[in-house]
């Protein structure tokens, strides 16, 4: 049987499975589809690829104080599209049979409360920090930087979580590699002080050799603000990663919301000629000098049509890019977005060395 039946064999029954199940009331089973639509144009050439996104989501309680979570993408692509916005890993060979479907189990995993503590096991969804955007401390996913809400792959990982109080908590998490020399680690302690969120995190990247020292702080004094820094102590050098940012809403009729967060990494290059945008395909850094600022302005017109208009620039090489997006909510269950990211400034800085400009519309299909 051929790879790709195979996947299409695993969808069906674990589609068959759960309808079987949602009958006897046992399980809660959500999800949704998007179609994702991207043109691309650069040096007066066009190149159009989509791809369909299916997620199922289920949570069964297995016992009084058990629940079990499964979540199931299906992906298919088309045109030159090979992965969804590049967060899943490499692209595909091209021509190859996985070039065009993609059937993953992202999520699979078990919560079970006890009295004092909660602990998760399995495939699971692991986020560090409180910043929007950059994310310094979010070291067991890739950051995507043109979506960061976008869905994040699961993670093999324990979890524990003991409340410690009104707002004070402790949690710790261990997520198996090769081995346990080369697993990824952390422990974080969550306390408010005078109405500020504060966490001192501790992060071992085994694979790297790499230890984290971080700290963040979330407030409101008349406006949103926080702070997310991280100190990497490596074999080959020790690197700071800072995260300012705050927002505020102005009362603009339906309302104006306007975020900003500036972010600075000592590891990132000084000068944009030894910049290693390989670095970036593979997921291994995200930004690649040293000074970035991001801004969002976000207005609703009515209750279902919204427009924003992002800036991401980075500050050491004068590159930047402006995106332009208007939201329409068909329902509360379907969402039409529709934009376009625009590189400007330095011809040889990170966001414009490719004067790529891409266009995009989605359609997104909640149930």
């Amino acid at each position: 049987m051929g790879m790709l039946k195979k996947k299409f064999l695993l969808l069906f029954l674990i589609l068959a499975g759960a309808s079987l199940m949602a009958d006897t009331g046992k399980i809660d089973i959500s999800g949704y589809f998007e179609n994702r639509f991207f043109l691309v144009g650069e040096k007066e050439k066009f190149r159009a690829g989509d791809y369909n996104r299916l997620r199922l989501k289920l949570n069964a309680p297995a016992a009084e104080k058990v629940i079990v979570n499964l979540a199931v993408d299906l992906f298919t692509f088309h045109g030159f599209m090979t992965s969804p916005l590049g967060t899943y890993g490499a692209p595909a060979a091209p021509g190859s049979e996985t070039d065009k479907v993609k059937i993953a189990l992202d999520r699979a995993f078990v919560d079970i409360y006890f009295k004092k503590f909660d602990i998760s096991i399995g495939k699971q969804r692991m986020a560090m920090g409180v910043s929007y955007l950059w994310a310094p401390l979010d070291v067991f996913n890739r950051v995507n930087i043109f979506e960061p809400k976008e869905e994040k792959p699961g993670a093999n990982a324990f979890k524990i979580y003991i409340p410690l109080g009104k707002a004070s908590s402790l949690s710790g998490v261990f997520a198996p590699v090769d081995n346990f020399h080369t697993s990824r680690s952390g422990l974080r302690a969550q306390a408010q002080v005078f109405n500020v969120d504060a966490a001192l995190t501790f992060i071992r990247a085994g694979d790297t050799g790499t230890s984290i020292y971080g700290l963040d702080l979330r407030g409101e004094n008349f406006i949103g603000w926080w702070l997310e820094a991280g100190y990497f102590v490596s074999p080959l050098n020790n690197v700071k990663k800072i995260v300012l940012g705050f927002d505020y809403t102005f009362p603009l009729r339906t309302g104006l919301y306007w975020l900003n967060e500036f972010f600075y990494d000592s590891g990132g290059e000084k000068n944009s000629s030894n910049y290693d945008f390989n670095l970036l395909l593979s997921g291994e850094r995200f930004t690649l000098g040293r000074r970035y600022f991001f801004s969002l302005l976000r207005y609703a017109f009515s209750e279902f049509l919204s427009a924003s208009l992002g800036y991401i620039g980075n500050w050491g090489d004068g590159s930047y890019l402006i995106y332009p997006t208007l939201q329409y909510e068909i329902s509360r269950a379907v969402l039409i977005s529709s934009g376009l990211y625009i590189p400007l400034g330095n011809k040889r800085g990170e966001y414009n060395g490719r004067n790529r400009n891409i266009y995009f519309l989605w359609l997104k299909v909640n149930f």
